[in-house]
């Protein structure tokens, strides 16, 4: 496939905002128990010596990196993906590059909207959220296949008085045929 070629998917093959919602619920309760459940179960005094709690917030971000970024890549994928039987793919049909991956969580935790860009996702005609449309992502189903390929274009979008130019598949569209 070229590179300025891309897949898309029909519209109920990508994972909609419950279906998303449920993702995200999942797997942040998952990090969070991983992270938090030693300091409440054990009661460790984190605060007693700055170095210890530099030593904790570095391990739980290397556990979070590993659990959003390089398990979201695999087949498997994490808890939350298999629970819902979703996947994540770059716009290429291949799965997402680390690269992307690592960008889209950095988004959703750190960006503008700070996880309410989901809603996003009703008025995308590829359900995406904002960090998918910037991480060139999409989340679908486990067992969809590509709808067809398209060409990789530039939309402009202007989000909360920003102006942005970003990747995405133009889906091939054929106009009726006059009789």
């Amino acid at each position: 496939m070229d590179a300025i070629q891309g897949v898309y998917f029909r519209r109920e093959d990508y994972a909609g905002f419950w279906r998303r919602l449920w993702v995200d619920v999942i797997d942040t309760l998952i990090i969070g128990t991983v992270c938090l459940g030693p300091v409440i179960a054990f009661d460790l005094p984190l605060m007693a010596s700055p170095w210890i709690l530099n030593l904790y917030l570095a391990i739980c971000a290397i556990v979070g990196f590993c659990y959003f970024v390089v398990l979201k890549r695999s087949k498997a994928g994490t808890v939350g993906y298999l629970v819902c039987g979703v996947r994540i793919l770059g716009l290429d049909g291949r799965p997402a590059r680390l690269r992307s991956l690592t960008f889209r969580t950095l988004f959703a935790v750190l960006g503008p909207l700070c996880g309410l860009e989901s809603v996003w996702i009703a008025g995308d005609p590829h359900r995406q959220t904002l960090r998918d449309k910037f991480a060139q992502t999409y989340v679908v189903k486990r067992k969809a296949v590509p709808a067809g390929t398209g060409k990789v274009i530039f939309g402009y979008y202007e989000i909360c008085c920003y102006h942005y130019i970003l990747r995405e598949v133009e889906v091939e569209t054929t106009p009726p045929v006059l009789s």
